[in-house]
Formats: structure tokens, C-alpha cells, sequence
């Protein structure tokens, strides 16, 4: 792992896994590839401003990387489903060619736990093995989904490439206030009527160790990664002292689909509800025998440490 390139590494993850990769001695340069500046400075970084939906070959290419981490998505709800969707999936492709064109030694890319979708059939945990059902009509579920189909077919198609999917729980940290998993802490938390599923979150750290861990001991395949445990949507609640509406979810549909529709409000499609009906919690049991990974913050105390950054 000498030249390691990052998409997306002006995120929130992306600029959390320079940090580490910063201090790593086996990393000598770092690629970085937004549409903007990341936040950390580091003599290793070569930064490249592109928008990914447009192809990035040459970059990989002329500065011989070895290893690419693909951090890159539309994360947040939009009404832009085209743009988002050209992100996400013309985003993949064009890294995955970069990969195939610079003979990349080792690729990972960040999926999701949406990719195996809000289901009322769900087990819990799911395993790598559980079927990939992303609801259609939520875009991040069913962006997360492609891709990650995109990539397995990658790699039955490049068996000299080492390839690696990590299926990641809601993440959160002191430094999580924009993420994904922190859009559910609003000032006021809805539940549904009759509805109480299991929630499991991963701290900030522990996503960037388990991309080292993996890059280091050069693990290829499929995990999923989330803290140990997990906790009922009543306690996740409980902890952040709010105050919460319970609501049946046949009143509050169609207000969020006539509120989307007329763009009053961008939080949420009427689909996200399935997001609290149905529980989506990952086994970690593949990732930990593989690489003997151990977590350093459960989901609750992941939580927790979200919780407490918020109040200062």
C-alpha cells in the first residue's frame, strides 16, 4: 500500500481516513479525488478536483495507485434523482474502470446496510449471505444496492483484482453532526404506532480502522461492519432526551408524500418511514473471524458519544 487513492475524501469518512492514513508509514502518497479541498492538510496528498461522474482514469493511471477506496455517494435525500443517481452509479463505474485501467492492486467500496433494505422478514442480524433487496423507491437504498451488485460483477469479471465490499450500520461520532445516521436525531423524533425495531450504529473510528484493518492484512470478499449490540428505537429515543410523537404511519404517509411531492421539505420521501418499521442489523461474526477485528465502541456507546458531542 504505497499510493492510495480516496474518492470523496473531503467527506466526512474520507477526511477521517486521511487523518489515519496521514500517520501511516506504509502510505507514502495519498490521492485525493472531490469536488472540493478536504479539511486535513498532509505533505502526502496529491488532491485532484473532479467531479467523479466524469472518468478519472488518467489520475489513477499517472500516479501508479495500488490501492482506491471508493467513499463517493449522494447521501442525503434530494429531489435531483437524476444527478444523485449519475453520482452514485456513473460514480462506481468510472472508479472501477480507473481501477481496471491503473491495474490497481486493491479496491474497496463503502456500501450499506440499506442495500439489504427495510423488511419485515429481515433475521436478525443479517449476514453477508441475506439477499440484497433495496426498496425502489428510496434512492439511497436502491443506489447503495446497484452499486454493490456493480462491484460483485466487477469482481467475478477482474479475479487478479482484489476487491472488497464493506456493508456498513448508520455511522456516528463527535464528528458526525452531517451524516446519514444523524438525520434521524431531529429536534422532535416521530415514531410509528406499533412499530419498535432494532437500530445499530458504528463509530467514526471504527469505520476507518476496519478499512485499514482490511487494506493491511489484504482481506478480499464481502463484510458487513456495525457495533456490537444493538438498541430498540423507544431506547435510541430515550437516550436523546427529545420529545417524540408517536404516530400511525397510515396518518403520517401521505403528509410526507404530499410534502415531498411539492418539494415543502427535503428530509424524507414517504418511503424513508420503512427506516423505523423494520429492522436492518448487521452480523459482524464473517468480518471478525477473518481479520480478528474487535470493535472499540458498541452501537450504544456510539450513540452515546454522538449524543454528548452535540451537547457542547
Amino acid at each position: 500500500m504505497r499510493t492510495i487513492a480516496i474518492t470523496g475524501i473531503s467527506g466526512y469518512i474520507g477526511n477521517q481516513l486521511l487523518q489515519r492514513l496521514n500517520k501511516q508509514d506504509s502510505v507514502e502518497t495519498i490521492i485525493g479525488i472531490d469536488i472540493k479541498p478536504p479539511r486535513t492538510a498532509s505533505s502526502k496528498l496529491r488532491f485532484y478536483s473532479r467531479d467523479i461522474c466524469e472518468p478519472f482514469s488518467d489520475i489513477f493511471v499517472n500516479n501508479k495507485v495500488d490501492s482506491a477506496i471508493h467513499l463517493a455517494f449522494a447521501v442525503k435525500p434530494t429531489h435531483n434523482y437524476a444527478g444523485a443517481h449519475r453520482t452514485d452509479i456513473d460514480g462506481v463505474k468510472n472508479f472501477l474502470n480507473a481501477c481496471r485501467q491503473a491495474s490497481v492492486e486493491h479496491l474497496l467500496y463503502m456500501s450499506s446496510n440499506t442495500a439489504y433494505g427495510p423488511h419485515p422478514d429481515n433475521p436478525v442480524p443479517l449476514t453477508e449471505e441475506s439477499p440484497l433487496r433495496p426498496i425502489p423507491s428510496f434512492q439511497y437504498s436502491r443506489d447503495k444496492g446497484e452499486a454493490d451488485m456493480i462491484c460483485q460483477d466487477f469482481a467475478k469479471q477482474n479475479p487478479n483484482i482484489r476487491i472488497t465490499i464493506v456493508r456498513f450500520c448508520p455511522v456516528l461520532g463527535p464528528n458526525g453532526e452531517s451524516t446519514v445516521g444523524a438525520g434521524m436525531f431531529r429536534s422532535v423524533m416521530m415514531r410509528l404506532t406499533g412499530y419498535d425495531p432494532q437500530f445499530q450504529f458504528i463509530h467514526e473510528d471504527d469505520v476507518t480502522e476496519v478499512f485499514l484493518t482490511l487494506l493491511n492484512q489484504k482481506q478480499a470478499g464481502i463484510f458487513n461492519a456495525g457495533g456490537d449490540g444493538w438498541l430498540n428505537y423507544k431506547e435510541v429515543i430515550a437516550a436523546t432526551g427529545k420529545r417524540c410523537i408517536v404516530l400511525p404511519a397510515a396518518l403520517i404517509s401521505p403528509v410526507l408524500s404530499i410534502t415531498w411531492a411539492l418539494r415543502l421539505q427535503s428530509q424524507s420521501p414517504p418511503s424513508g418511514l420503512e427506516f423505523i418499521k423494520y429492522p436492518m442489523v448487521l452480523s459482524t461474526d464473517k468480518l471478525k473471524k477473518a481479520t480478528w477485528f474487535k470493535f472499540h465502541y458498541s452501537s450504544r456507546e456510539t450513540l452515546m458519544s454522538y449524543l454528548s458531542a452535540q451537547k457542547h
